[in-house]
């Protein structure tokens, strides 16, 4: 395979994931808060980088519609649209659905022992609640294991993309301290429905799971939780 000749930099990529990682964090967690205006220069300066991977790591979080850039004007980090949330679960729970019914019928015994010790870590980062990016990343991992599991590569890309906006609204609603048992059962059902080899039920508590989880966060929304 003939490569380029030119050397190629990686500090800059790294220090553009770096940036990057940090501020889908801080946008997720809200500590930058809807509307808020970013400086490149002071999160080049906070980094201590030059301004050009901070704006990369600014084109990538935008394509995801994290933030807005108003050419000459700003950039500033996107609202939350709670009005409409059903745009990001509505495809999700679509496509977690297809991607568990393909999973079941090829999944191992060693593939339900990997889900149980997944569901177990969830469960533990639930009950100790002291990270809420942990219950995140747990419950996350649960069902990334389902949709490496079907193989279908289009299925993760769609899915990583619909996570961000997701976990931006759910740390809201996980924050609030709201029940999470219900998702554990949900978890422990659908690896019962891998041990027995029952597409059709593990689909369904997929298509629960996520529907649940909308249920609530109207609930909360409702109730004028959110800030």
């Amino acid at each position: 395979m003939p490569l380029p000749k030119e050397e190629q930099d990686f500090k800059r990529v790294s220090a553009k994931q770096k940036v990057y990682d940090t501020m889908k964090k801080w946008i997720i967690e809200g500590q930058l808060r809807p509307g808020e205006k970013i400086s490149d220069g002071e999160i080049a300066a906070l980094f201590h980088v030059s301004r050009t991977p901070v704006r990369e790591a600014l084109l990538q979080l935008e394509l995801q519609k994290l933030v807005k850039s108003y050419p000459g004007k700003s950039t500033v980090v996107s609202e939350i649209e709670y009005e409409n949330i059903e745009q990001w679960y509505a495809p999700m729970a679509c496509l977690q659905q297809l991607a568990v019914g393909i999973a079941v019928d090829r999944a191992g015994k060693e593939n339900v022992e990997r889900l149980k010790d997944l569901n177990q870590r969830f469960i533990e980062e639930v009950r100790e609640r002291k990270d809420i990016l942990g219950i995140f990343e747990a419950d996350r991992n649960f069902h990334s294991y389902i949709l490496s599991l079907a193989g279908n590569e289009y299925i993760v890309d769609f899915c990583n993309t619909l996570w961000i906006h997701i976990q931006r609204l759910e740390y809201c609603f996980f924050k609030d301290g709201s029940s999470l048992e219900e998702s554990i059962q949900d978890h422990e059902q659908m690896i019962k429905a891998f041990e027995m080899k029952d597409s059709f039920t593990a689909a369904l508590k997929m298509k629960n799971n996520w529907e649940r989880t909308v249920v609530q966060i109207q609930s909360i929304k409702n109730q004028h939780k959110f800030r």
